[in-house]
């Protein structure tokens, strides 16, 4: 079926435009990889999306922060409305007796105590309940008080004070547990969070009745601010400093990020105030004006851009730059358009070319059949495509292992893979362009025909990429998309491959199907077709 003659005939023929192919894709195709290699262009992706995922970290460090210095303050406000309804409680006392007089009976002092007891575990409620006392217990403890109160006001003053106050921590502490909890964060981390809440609150309390012993003392929150700030900035300092020592980190180093992160916590905080002043125009801020003044104050860089950049930014720290450049630029446009080029030229001389020159009556007048010339020309134009692709995947794997083998973007099974690809997509283009050097007799039909529709394939494959997924939202424009619809090397889909996807196994499929049924097609057409001979 294959006449070697002829075979070496198209050999010698075709051999430099071979040759020149196949050392220039080669060539491209190493310098590439090689240059891609050295330059690490990866590494500057990573760089980016590790920048906007350090500004989100950060966005979360400062909502800690904030978190941590409303508790310090509300544990601050919390231990004023305490001393603020003991006094009360003391003054009711009072009243009560004074409303009687001095000869006021032991039972309607009893009555008084049992009033004013009640009144005050209905005041203090949830924070003497979560004592663990029952209600006869916190009662008695009262009226106990009540009677101290008789003897030494002071005394039963700060006594109720500090045994009050005393229970505000514990029960921060559960309710920060227990919004943790609600968050979905698991039991150790909520116990942490319950932890820190109590020291936090610990100290807020103690700050507080220390600045309230002094008798120009005024209750303002702002009085508290200044220790508020810096209570949650060495918590933060010595929490970091804790967790790197902890994590075998080198104290010095520990220490630099500790410094770094209470500098963070600090500045969180400054900014917080400003727009709590912002937001508040009588001075007292409401749920809703903190919520504002928190989420402008803990803004990341993805949050103050506009949302299309900040999705474009973000979709351009996951793009795959060696799959954009190697994979959809260099595989299936550039590194096919030599191949296509001596495609289209040696095709079109095998058959439609030599029936316009008159050769093939040559040919065909010694005692070989149309079917012999047929499957030998094929069989020739098979064999240099394979060789070229069997030289391209041979510097393909080289390039790759010199650059790092499977440490690189693209490993060698991948590598492997876009060469299978791209020659299955000239296999198909191939057959097709030996069909039309069967069919027509003309070698401006079969150029015209076979080669332009190749190019355009190509040009469609071009434009089309702009429309593709692999392009940057912020470059891509999707109508353009169409034109992948219209090319035959859309089955060569690189994404498939590099996404670990088994689709290109169909995608290979049909390309194989194509240059198969081409190529019979053309074996055929040229057994049949009448010559002008």
């Amino acid at each position: 079926m294959i006449n070697k003659a002829l075979f070496k005939q198209s050999c010698k023929a075709n051999w430099v435009k071979w040759l020149t192919v196949t050392v220039a894709t080669c060539t491209m195709l190493a310098i590439v990889i090689i240059v891609l290699g050295n330059l690490a262009i990866n590494d500057i992706r990573d760089s980016l999306k590790e920048v906007f995922a350090q500004a989100d970290q950060e966005a979360t460090l400062k909502e800690d922060v904030i978190d941590s210095y409303d508790l310090y303050l509300s544990a601050v406000d919390g231990t004023h409305q305490i001393v603020v309804g003991v006094d009360a409680m003391f003054a009711s006392y009072d009243q009560a007796k004074e409303a009687i007089g001095s000869s006021a009976s032991d039972e309607q002092l009893s009555a008084i105590k049992n009033q004013v007891a009640a009144g005050a575990i209905q005041q203090f409620g949830d924070l003497l309940t979560s004592s663990g006392m029952t209600q006869e217990e916190l009662q008695a403890s009262i009226i106990t008080l009540l009677g101290i109160y008789d003897f030494s006001p002071d005394m039963a003053r700060n006594s109720a004070i500090s045994t009050i106050t005393a229970m505000l921590p514990t029960q921060i502490e559960q309710l920060a547990q227990q919004q943790k909890l609600d968050e979905g964060a698991t039991q150790e981390e909520a116990e942490l969070a319950g932890q820190q809440a109590k020291g936090l609150a610990e100290k807020a309390v103690a700050d507080y009745l220390d600045k309230s012993s002094a008798d120009d003392f005024v209750y303002s929150q702002n009085l508290f601010t200044a220790s508020a700030t810096t209570e949650v900035n060495e918590m933060m300092y010595d929490q970091v400093y804790e967790m790197q020592i902890a994590q075998g980190v080198d104290a010095e180093e520990a220490e630099i990020n500790a410094v770094a992160v209470k500098v963070i916590s600090n500045t969180a905080i400054s900014t917080y105030q400003i727009w709590q002043q912002t937001y508040s125009e009588d001075g007292v801020l409401t749920d809703e004006e903190k919520t504002l003044a928190k989420t402008e104050a803990t803004k990341s860089i993805s949050d103050q851009i506009p949302d299309k950049v900040s999705e474009a930014l973000e979709e351009l720290g996951n793009m795959d730059v060696y799959g954009l450049i190697i994979g959809s630029i260099f595989y299936r446009i550039a590194g096919l358009l030599l191949p296509m080029v001596f495609v289209i030229m040696t095709a079109n001389g095998l058959l439609a070319g030599q029936v316009d020159s008159g050769s093939m009556a040559y040919v065909l007048s010694t005692p070989t059949k149309r079917r012999t010339v047929s499957v030998t020309q094929m069989t020739y134009l098979l064999f240099s495509l394979f060789a070229m692709f069997a030289l391209l995947t041979a510097v393909s794997v080289i390039s790759v292992w010199i650059v790092g083998g499977n440490n690189f973007a693209i490993n060698f099974s991948e590598i492997l893979l876009f060469n299978l690809g791209a020659f299955l997509t000239m296999f198909a283009i191939a057959g097709f362009c030996f069909m039309c050097s069967a069919i027509f007799n003309r070698a401006k039909y079969s150029l015209s025909i076979g080669g332009g529709l190749t190019i355009f394939s190509l040009v469609c494959t071009i434009l089309g990429l702009f429309g593709s997924s692999v392009v940057p939202s912020a470059m891509r424009i999707t109508q353009m998309n169409f034109f992948n619809y219209l090319s035959i090397i859309t089955f060569f889909d690189t994404t498939d491959i590099l996404s670990g996807s088994l689709a290109w196994l169909w995608k290979f499929g049909i390309l194989l199907v194509i240059g198969i049924v081409t190529i019979i097609i053309g074996i055929f057409r040229f057994d049949k077709k009448d010559l002008p001979l």
